[in-house]
């Protein structure tokens, strides 16, 4: 799944039906589906959703419990706009990297069942291992301190048909971005790993393990990647500012089956608000993993690199402190259609959780919003409205660039003492000064970008804009081309080729 969004600022302030489900009742979408809006500030935050809606697109669902209890469950605008179907408590929407806690749980219930140690190396699942990458621990693949890239090189995307045994040599055939253990940047790659090793141990399919093992004890029928057509159960469709996308599962039928593992246990699973309540009430009562196994994996284990120790990697999950100096156990996910985004605050009892289907009114535009309404009674920094920097260190890199100018930047930045761990901070100063209009000073940041960080492919597309706005046609070129190699068929790269005459 591509990379879960996290706005670090505005937290800061605020803190398919598994195939062998067939034989269960169909989900009937009316079920449930009534919304629930307890006591005044959640009749207020309905109407701050309610007006959005109507004035600018918000579609999707909000999930709010206090202490256990639902005071909040309600959806928005269209799960299927042709069809006029509306989004409801009941509707499937897809929660992107939020899988990756439930990959987490998975680990922890094998832990629990002494099928595996959290030190266990590579080496003990895969005799295979090369040398730079047998040592590597199931803690340090659920942290992201495994070394391991975000995705593989010349990924093919979400849907690309790639079974284990392929996607497994490709992992171990790139070098690792870091010595394991030393430091912690988000992978996409980490956690197919772990779902190929819940495979391996389990003897199971990776859904039909949490089926049996997690779902099936919480009283879960319908949360999944494939869903068979006799269920009933509606899938949420993704909108692109209106226009169809379609649902993963369309996605998987066009590429000829799925998931498979640039996916799989990464990212996709489908849920509806109900089921995430029962998903979550059966983790904070410990009805199906251990309450020391539970802490486990919300514990702050590691720093997250880039953030200024602000936040810290647990086991599939982020953990960091609200405005109030509360903990958060941060989950979020997107494939820039949908976009989900779990919150859990323990000391105060509060659990969120939101999924929306329109891409030009996503999860981290509405979500801090909500927050706000529901801690505070206003909104008193707006995240509708566009934040310049997500990162204070994309913020001192703008600044840098625009204070000494494009030559030297590379040294400048030592001069200055910027480390860049984190792509990310590159891609938040370089869009901002393409915003600004200081071409030449976004030139120079992204030569640096594609350099520093050779396999991101919107660095290469980014670059390449640039270079066809300058009238450099040939530099273009190879820009898009580069891209392509990193992900054959992106669409970005391929529409620009194909209009400059190079496809």
């Amino acid at each position: 799944m591509r990379k879960a969004i996290y706005i670090m600022s505005l937290i800061a302030m605020c803190a398919g039906v598994l195939s062998s489900c067939h034989n269960k009742p169909a989900m009937d979408a009316a079920v449930n589906a009534d919304p629930i809006i307890i006591g005044d500030t959640s009749a207020m935050i309905d109407r701050y959703l309610t007006k959005i809606a109507q004035e600018k697109g918000f579609s999707g669902a909000l999930l709010i419990t206090k202490d256990g209890k639902k005071i909040f469950s309600k959806g928005y605008g269209y799960a299927d706009q042709a069809n006029k179907i509306p989004f409801n408590s009941s509707t499937l929407g897809s929660m992107g990297s939020i899988t990756k806690a439930f990959t987490a749980a998975a680990i922890m219930k094998l832990y629990e069942q002494g099928k595996l140690s959290l030190t266990d190396s590579l080496l003990k699942f895969f005799p295979e291992a090369p040398a730079d990458k047998r040592n590597v621990t199931i803690h340090q693949l659920l942290t992201h301190s495994s070394g391991f890239h975000e995705f593989t090189e010349d990924d093919g995307g979400d849907y690309q048909k790639i079974e284990k045994e392929a996607y497994m040599k490709k992992a171990f055939a790139e070098p690792l971005s870091f010595e394991p253990g030393t430091k912690a940047i988000y992978s996409n790659v980490s956690m197919s790993i772990l779902g190929i090793i819940i495979e391996q141990v389990s003897g199971m399919d990776y859904e039909q393990f949490l089926k049996k093992e997690l779902f099936e004890p919480a009283g879960i029928w319908h949360l999944g990647y494939q869903y068979p057509p006799d269920t009933g159960v509606v899938i949420a469709h993704g909108y692109e500012s209106g226009k169809d996308w379609g649902t993963h599962l369309s996605h998987f039928k066009a590429a000829g089956g799925g998931p498979y593992w640039n996916l799989k246990a990464n990212g996709g699973l489908e849920v509806s608000l109900n089921d995430m309540y029962l998903w979550t009430k059966a983790l904070t009562d410990h009805t199906i993993l251990k309450k020391s196994s539970v802490d486990k994996m919300f514990e702050a284990a590691i720093v997250e690199d880039g953030t200024d120790g602000r936040f810290y990697f647990g086991y599939g999950c982020n953990v960091e402190k609200s405005r109030r100096n509360t903990k958060v156990i941060d989950n979020g996910g997107s494939n820039n259609i949908y976009f989900a985004r779990l919150l859990r605050l323990p000391e105060e009892g509060v659990i969120f959780y939101m999924v929306t289907n329109e891409q030009s009114v996503p999860t981290h535009k509405v979500g801090p919003n909500v927050t706000q309404l529901y801690f505070y009674g206003k909104i008193m920094q707006d995240a509708m409205v566009d934040q310049k920097f997500e990162n204070p260190k994309s913020e001192k890199i703008y600044d840098l660039l625009v204070a000494s100018g494009p030559v030297n930047f590379e040294a400048n930045l030592k001069k200055a003492g910027i480390e860049i761990e984190n792509d990310e901070v590159l891609l938040g100063a370089g869009r901002a000064l393409v915003d600004d209009k200081k071409t030449d000073e976004a030139m120079a940041l992204y030569l640096y970008y594609t350099k520093a960080f050779p396999h991101i492919v919107v660095a290469q597309n980014d670059l390449g804009d640039l270079y066809r706005d300058k009238g450099q046609k040939e530099e273009a070129i190879k820009c898009y081309k580069r891209a392509l190699k990193i992900r054959p068929n992106n669409p970005r790269a391929t529409e620009e080729l194909k209009k400059l005459g190079a496809s």
